[in-house]
């Protein structure tokens, strides 16, 4: 009987250890946020996010720019029918403003009305049928250039996030999923004390 008390008892102690050091290792994905160097021996330690978070910018600016977001994908949306109302329908308007802004004053405004009107159909319609087959004039390079500033704008928005803010997000986001970890850890370390506690009965109590 006291032995199955001791084999339980380490089977405790092993789960505390686990549930612990699974608690401490999430926490050190983002803690400490900087560098602290620890005297005498100049050893520094910070959070495996804050440390990477330069690696990890520039990888999810290559994922979005060129596995989510490829050619294909903007020329698809550039032709989807509400997208190209919309588009064509700012500038238009925009065309319109700039016509009215630049006509000489001694034009009628009524025709200056008119002209701006003639030139913002114009462009509507041009847009229109440009939309219709986009590829005609975004050359392979040009496309190249707008997921280069996708994958830059990707990638300062990670940069420029606040550790803190992503800490807490992260929990929310994965909140079941860290829990489980954590028990996982309780689990495994109880199962570690069991074996310990029955290997030393085996090898002592023999």
């Amino acid at each position: 009987m006291k032995g199955f008390v001791i084999i339980i008892f380490m089977g405790v102690i092993g789960a505390s250890i686990g549930w612990i050091t699974n608690i401490f290792a999430i926490k050190l994905l983002f803690r400490p946020y900087s560098r602290v160097e620890i005297p005498i021996i100049h050893w520094g330690i910070q959070g495996l996010i804050p440390k990477r978070r330069a690696d990890i910018a520039t990888a999810l600016g290559n994922i979005v720019s060129t596995e989510l977001i490829t050619g294909k994908d903007i020329m698809a949306s550039l032709k989807q029918k509400e997208v190209k109302i919309n588009i064509a329908k700012r500038m238009k308007k925009y065309i319109q403003e700039r016509v009215l802004e630049h006509l000489p004053s001694v034009i009628p405004y009524t025709i200056q009305l008119t002209l701006a009107e003639y030139a913002g159909n114009i462009l509507y319609q041009e847009i229109d049928n440009f939309l219709d087959d986009p590829e005609q004039l975004i050359k392979k390079s040009e496309m190249e250039e707008i997921k280069g500033q996708i994958k830059r704008i990707v990638e300062e928005k990670i940069l420029s996030l606040d550790m803190v803010q992503m800490e807490s997000l992260t929990y929310q986001l994965a909140k079941a999923e860290l829990k489980h970890i954590e028990i996982l850890g309780g689990i495994l370390g109880f199962l570690i004390g069991i074996i310990q506690g029955l290997v030393y009965f085996y090898i002592y109590q023999a």
